[in-house]
């Protein structure tokens, strides 16, 4: 049994909640859906984030560029404008990541995705330094320079693979360079960053050490490093199907990040996760389970102090870089399914958000915190996957059970021992565990409807969420037992009553 003891008397050390900072999205033209919008303003109402960064915003389904019979470009921001006033409108500002090649300026007919972003450097990086510009003096125009300073501007997406970016390293490295001079030209406040590379087979960013060693001698400037720390091995070995590094992947990965930074000439720069999930496939079907809840929690936990933000990979399930899938729950990225179903990671999140800006005391399952005279204690059981998964064998992961690939795990069991309380006291419990608000669950134990009518959505909708529970002590300390189920969260918040 664990123990966690709880002093309220006693001070303790704050600290950036690092997931508060920013989510993301699939690309620039979902986010003219409307139920793609109601969606995130669900999330900014009840988990709240910073900032959110997606694809495409120079994509053609922006309408953004094109060019006459003589090669002269117009713009057009009339979609881009329509996005950006509904972020801002509740209350989120965007990390844009500048891509991808419009069709008229590209070099190649390369694409990605089923929306076919063009992944060919441009043609003219004059013409691309102009469009940049163009963009950001539009930005200026619209919202004012002092809320385009709290922007973040991040070049490209994932050069260094090249189902992102036909050309070079050093045709990337010239897109930064000549990208940065066309914001910082218009203000050096401008916050302008990169390279934005995908996971490794190690604990190492691609192209990071090299980015800033190019960045150092060219006296180009960094704001922030951005790279995207998948727990797995790359390249996958097709969609669903990555070898998966241990329980301490992102962590390891974090540390090295954070420890190369340090050592070059940009060591005030921010560090951004601008893509992270349990994997980089939007048909992973772990992305549906209970499993998710407790690995966002363990892993955002273990992570503070190492990076200024970690971006989950994405919102919602409205996300179609591979078309739409017939199923529910098809295992896509999203902390809500296509229906606004509350997944499990969406309840990870929701956890965290609790949390106070105190930290109290903290272990490898747990953290105490506190804000104002509340108290907050979140625990978890986490479970990694076993062996035989872990290096590759998927055949245990399917539809209908997705629960035999990870360890067999116990219960873990905690003593809460707090002490000097004084007066009257409130407290609020949530369990969520298999059985007590993960939706995939649900769905199964409810004959899995693959496409569900209004009656069958309210009946998982009614138990999509953690159980609660409120209770009143009196007393001067408390000593109470609570045991967690495997991919369990408990979080209990201890509130004064004056």
């Amino acid at each position: 049994m664990e123990q966690i003891n709880i002093d309220v008397e006693k001070r303790g050390q704050y600290y950036k909640p690092l997931w508060k900072k920013l989510i993301t999205a699939g690309r620039a033209h979902e986010g003219l859906r409307a139920d793609w919008r109601e969606q995130l303003s669900k999330v900014q109402r009840e988990i709240e984030f910073e900032y959110i960064r997606f694809h495409g915003i120079f994509h053609d389904d922006m309408m953004v560029y094109h060019e006459n019979e003589n090669g002269e470009p117009w713009y057009n921001w009339q979609y881009v404008d329509s996005l950006l006033d509904f972020l801002l409108s509740i209350n989120i500002r965007p990390i844009i990541e500048l891509s991808f090649t419009p069709y008229d300026m590209r070099t190649g007919d390369k694409t990605i995705f089923w929306w076919k972003g063009n992944i060919t450097p441009p043609k003219d990086y004059g013409k691309w330094a102009q469009l940049v510009k163009k963009f950001i003096i539009h930005c200026i125009n619209r919202y004012g320079k002092g809320e385009i300073s709290r922007w973040y501007f991040e070049v490209w997406n994932e050069a260094n693979i090249e189902c992102f970016w036909t050309g070079t390293q050093e045709e990337y490295f010239k897109l930064y360079e000549v990208t940065v001079k066309a914001i910082k030209n218009i203000c050096k406040d401008f916050k302008v960053g990169g390279p934005a590379t995908s996971s490794s087979n190690n604990e190492k960013a691609p192209w990071v050490e090299e980015f800033l060693e190019y960045c150092g001698r060219r006296g180009l400037p960094v704001d922030f490093i951005s790279t995207h720390p998948y727990p797995n091995s790359f390249p996958i070995k097709g969609f669903g199907d990555p070898s998966y590094k241990d329980e301490n992947g992102t962590y390891d990965s974090m540390v090295w990040l954070k420890k190369t930074v340090e050592k070059f000439a940009y060591k005030e720069a921010e560090i951004h996760i601008t893509e992270w999930n349990s994997s980089p496939s939007c048909r992973d079907y772990v992305h549906d389970t209970a499993f998710m809840a407790p690995f966002i929690i363990q892993n955002n936990i273990r992570s503070i102090g190492l990076a200024d933000s970690i971006g989950f990979w994405d919102i919602t399930d409205i996300f179609e870089e591979s078309g739409a899938n017939q199923s529910i729950f098809h295992g896509g990225f999203g902390l809500l399914n296509v229906q606004g179903l509350e997944k499990p990671s969406y309840h990870g999140y929701w956890f965290l958000s609790r949390l106070g800006g105190e930290i109290l005391d903290k272990g490898e399952s747990y953290i105490v915190t506190r804000k104002d005279d509340r108290i907050q204690v979140l625990m978890w059981n986490y479970c990694h996957y076993n062996e035989v998964f872990a290096k590759g064998d998927s055949s245990g992961l399917k539809k209908y059970d997705r629960y035999s690939i990870f360890e067999d795990k116990k219960d873990i069991d905690f003593r809460i021992n707090v002490d000097n309380l004084k007066g009257n006291y409130r407290i609020i419990k949530y369990v969520f565990d298999r059985q007590n608000g993960s939706v995939y669950d649900s769905w199964i134990a409810n004959g899995a409807p693959e496409n569900p009518d209004k009656e069958e959505l309210e009946i998982l909708r009614s138990n999509m969420k953690p159980k609660g529970s409120i209770c009143y002590i009196q007393g001067s300390s408390i000593n109470t037992d609570i045991s967690i189920k495997p991919h369990g969260v408990v979080f209990i918040e201890l509130s004064k009553v004056y």
